[in-house]
């Protein structure tokens, strides 16, 4: 029994690695995908810069050398050469022969480098002079030629060379080949960066691509995907940069998908008497607020009763969303300067009419009034004139600002955005909230490339802002700092 139920667990670990490995050849396939033009620029680029370097300082060497025979007095001796080979290096290095060559030549010091090799069974010995200047190398190899039998008579004894074939004055034979190496070496060097930036890339970037990844981190039911549209911006008509459901030129594919998540949020609804829904993210530019405002423009058509309110009080954007510019609004309601029933505006939408709350564009606000009893009455007095009753909060793992306000909604719906937020992010918003004992509705996958064709005119970024218009909200933290420059910058959707 127990050799079965380890047996068991090792497939299981087994099937886990493989799962592990598919997944990390499928990061690398992604990666370069994205960055392929960038590895090209590289390659290419290490390619140029090569070549003109080694051109610009290519210097030149020479090498002039010849081919002699060794004879003693006594008549040929094939092994002389051959020790005279092996020997060379020693009076190279005592530095003897340079020393007479330079006298010989009236320098100080041989510039030049002189080597020499003889073939095995034979009496051929040949000598190479390498130089920068071609009239030197060959100057060079002659002098050496007339005082190296002199120098090295001590260890061999007295030899006699014989000029059998000679290069003369040498000429640069090199160049051509020293540059078009240079190319591949750039090349290569320009690849090898190329790859360490992807491999950065893939395991650093530990974004969503998937839902069933989200599946193995997060335990959270699935409320659908809403695909990822092609953006084609319009200076004239602005209104058509959005993916709304009011937009006519929104695609049937994304109109679908949002049906379908409106059938589930119903469901939920009607069974578990779930009247106030927040939307919330891990962090802006996911897409919360198009998801709040489509929403409830969906469950308004189906004749619903529905209040949308901008609850992102350091960063309304529902107002600007749907073309609609107010002075007074939730700022003015939680701070007891008007009642509910006098900032309430109505929109009409097909079939029906949507309710709206929206927010005000202050300096500054104060952020505890999200969970104050005043934010407790307005909610309960929402919800008293709805059937539903749509939030769009302030992301979740960035800010505190959807937890102050959990304690007075039925449910959250988690806005999650494809290849966007990194996991631990992901996870640290759904902790953030769990925390305050919400019931947690679902996610919604964003901008998912998995679904739809996204052939209709819109895009990533659907229109909207940078991260730049979320710069702010370092102002508004409780502890007075800063946000982290990675959670604001970049171009993202505006919340």
């Amino acid at each position: 029994m127990s050799d079965r139920i380890e047996s068991t667990e090792k497939e299981r670990i087994d099937e886990a690695e493989k799962i592990d490995l598919i997944s990390l050849a499928e990061d690398f396939i992604y990666g370069l995908k994205k960055l392929w033009l960038l590895i090209l620029v590289l390659i290419l680029g290490g390619a140029v810069i090569s070549y003109f370097r080694t051109t610009y300082t290519y210097t030149p060497q020479y090498e002039a050398s010849a081919t002699m025979s060794v004879t003693a007095p006594g008549g040929v001796y094939s092994g002389t050469a051959t020790q005279m080979a092996n020997v060379f290096p020693y009076i190279l290095t005592s530095g003897v022969l340079e020393e007479v060559v330079a006298q010989e030549m009236g320098l100080d010091s041989v510039p030049g480098n002189i080597t020499a090799s003889a073939e095995d069974g034979t009496n051929l010995l040949t000598i190479a002079v390498t130089s920068n200047d071609p009239q030197m190398a060959y100057d060079i190899l002659h002098t050496v030629i007339d005082c190296y039998p002199e120098v090295a008579e001590y260890v061999v004894g007295s030899t006699s060379l014989t000029i059998l074939d000679e290069t003369g004055v040498p000429s640069d034979t090199q160049k051509a080949v020293v540059v078009r190496g240079s190319y591949r070496r750039g090349a290569v060097a320009g690849a090898a960066a190329g790859l360490v930036i992807l491999c950065l890339y893939v395991l650093l970037k530990k974004t969503v691509k998937s839902k069933e990844k989200l599946r193995n981190q997060i335990n959270l039911p699935d409320m659908g995907s809403l695909p990822y549209i092609k953006h084609k911006k319009r200076k004239k008509k602005p209104e058509q940069n959005k993916v709304s459901l009011i937009n006519t030129r929104t695609p049937a594919s994304y109109q679908e998908a949002m049906r379908r998540l409106r059938i589930r949020v119903l469901r939920d609804v009607e069974e578990n008497h779930t009247k106030t829904i927040m939307v919330t993210s891990s962090i802006p530019g996911e897409g919360k607020t198009t998801v709040a405002v489509n929403l409830a423009v969906s469950l308004a058509r189906q004749g619903k009763k529905v209040v949308l309110v901008d609850c992102d009080l350091r960063n309304p954007s529902v107002g600007e969303f749907l073309g609609i510019k107010e002075d007074k609004g939730i700022d003015s309601v939680l701070h007891a300067k008007a009642a509910v029933t006098d900032v309430l505006k109505e929109m009409e939408v097909k079939d029906g009419k949507l309710t709206l709350l929206l927010g005000e564009p202050e300096e500054r606000t104060d952020i505890s009034l999200l969970g104050s009893r005043r934010m407790r009455e307005m909610i309960a007095e929402l919800k008293s004139m709805a059937d539903v009753v749509i939030l769009d909060t302030a992301p979740a793992q960035l800010l505190a600002d959807a937890s102050l306000m959990a304690r007075f909604v039925d449910a959250a719906l988690y806005v999650i955005r494809y290849d966007y937020t990194k996991m631990y992010k992901i996870r640290e918003g759904i902790q953030s909230l769990a925390m305050s004992k919400i019931k947690m509705l679902g996610y919604v996958f964003n901008c998912d490339r998995n679904s739809g064709d996204g052939k209709y005119g819109y895009g990533y970024g659907y229109g909207y802002r940078h991260y730049g218009s979320y710069g702010h909200y370092g102002r508004y933290r409780d502890t007075g700092k800063r946000d982290k420059k990675e959670e604001l910058s970049g171009r993202v959707i505006k919340d």
